[in-house]
């Protein structure tokens, strides 16, 4: 028989912060207004990263709130909104721990629906923008398309089946936090998906909300948050038990130099006279060349080369993507012959050029296959230790006692 969920006596909302000193005091006015209207015991505990614009400060002497029910805490190590939300939920006290953004574009007025949900026995309750009944407000279609986009690569790679991974809204148990607290990489870009895999709760409720426009300041999404996104979703795939890691970060290495490949494919074509297998030959090279220093310090990291072997080591990569390469011009060579005898395309048509490339593409496939199983098996080939073993991201755990407080 299922143990009856613990009653919740205090609610502690955490807000992490970052520049945000035209509109924190706000959001935590409207914040203690909500939950004090509502009878809601409670604490809000704004985790700020230093801001050089004094958020903190502002925080601490602006928000016109009881000081007993807002705290400030000013982290000066691991910044990040990863951290800073680890840091604010163990220095917090409630039952419950609620994230919320500093900016109020996460509506304060759905806390005590999330709450009852919470209290009725679920182990995790977000806000959701895709549920019926919310909405994502007065966004653009590329701004739309880019969030639906990062959900569904969510949910593909994590094996997520909530509507709404990507809002970053959420509320949850302490003992549930507390739990997987080890296991949580606050470097990643959304703690809401390290807790999803980590906690992997089984009774998740997503009410709806409209996000809202922006009060002041600018969005933090630049293309190191992407990146940063693309890291987690790869090393939270292997915890998940969905794809190995060391695999998905071969693939996006594979993906970068696919661009390189095709750019200067594109390049070659359009302002030198070669279109033949020189031309695969050549923009093969430059992306072998590129993968091969991301590879030995990302996908390989473990096993890096380094000093004086990293000129045998590039040597080696050389000679087994040879055969990439090989296969790739080979396959190129042999499609193109096909096209040209079956369908008599002019070699030098301007509108073959797209046909050219996309069987470039084709061939890369390919040619990446052979070029990953060669170089993992004699460039990058396992240590002694290393043969048996899972190839599983490594998670360190967090010490409290390293952040610094400031009321």
């Amino acid at each position: 028989m299922p143990e009856s969920p613990q009653p919740l006596r205090v609610l502690s909302v955490v807000i992490p912060a970052q520049n945000e000193e035209s509109c924190i005091a706000a959001t935590v006015e409207h914040l203690y207004v909500e939950l004090r209207l509502r009878s809601i015991e409670h604490e809000i505990v704004v985790v700020d990263d230093d801001s050089p614009d004094l958020t903190w400060k502002v925080a601490a002497e602006g928000t016109g709130a009881d000081d007993h029910r807002v705290r400030v805490l000013r982290r000066i190590e691991r910044r990040g909104l990863g951290n800073s939300v680890i840091d604010g939920f163990k220095n917090s006290q409630g039952d419950a721990l609620a994230c919320i953004d500093a900016d109020l574009q996460h509506d304060p007025a759905i806390i005590p629906q999330m709450l009852a949900a919470l209290e009725q026995g679920a182990d995790m309750v977000m806000a959701s923008r895709y549920v019926e009944g919310g909405g994502t407000g007065e966004w653009g279609l590329m701004r739309l398309a880019g969030s639906r986009f990062a959900t569904w690569l969510a949910k593909l790679m994590l094996g997520i089946r909530i509507q709404d991974p990507m809002s970053g809204y959420f509320m949850v148990r302490r003992e549930g936090f507390y739990r997987v607290l080890d296991q949580l990489n606050g470097d990643g870009f959304k703690i809401m998906l390290e807790l999803l895999v980590h906690l992997k709760p089984r009774n998740i409720v997503e009410v709806p909300y409209t996000f809202r426009t922006r009060l002041a300041g600018e969005s933090k999404l630049s293309s190191t948050v992407i990146f940063n996104y693309l890291a987690q979703l790869c090393r939270l795939s292997g915890s998940a038990g969905r794809l190995p890691y060391r695999l998905l970060k071969f693939a996006i290495v594979g993906g970068i130099g696919t661009v390189v490949n095709l750019t200067v494919m594109a390049w070659l074509i359009h302002f030198t006279s070669l279109r033949d297998w020189r031309a695969s030959a050549a923009s093969t090279f430059a992306a072998v060349c590129n993968n091969f220093f991301v590879n030995n310090a990302w996908t390989f990291g473990d096993r890096m080369i380094r000093g004086l072997k990293l000129f045998k080591g590039y040597a080696s990569y050389l000679l087994m993507s040879l055969a990439g390469l090989v296969v790739t011009t080979t396959v190129y060579a042999t499609v193109t012959s096909w096209l040209s005898s079956s369908f008599r395309v002019p070699p030098t048509a301007s509108t073959s050029d797209s046909i050219l490339i996309l069987v470039q593409l084709i061939s890369i496939s390919f040619g990446t296959y052979t070029n990953y199983v060669l170089n993992k098996r004699f460039t990058w080939g396992p240590r002694g230790s290393e043969v048996t073993a899972p190839e599983v991201p490594r998670v360190q755990g967090r010490d409290a006692g390293r952040s610094n407080q400031a009321a």
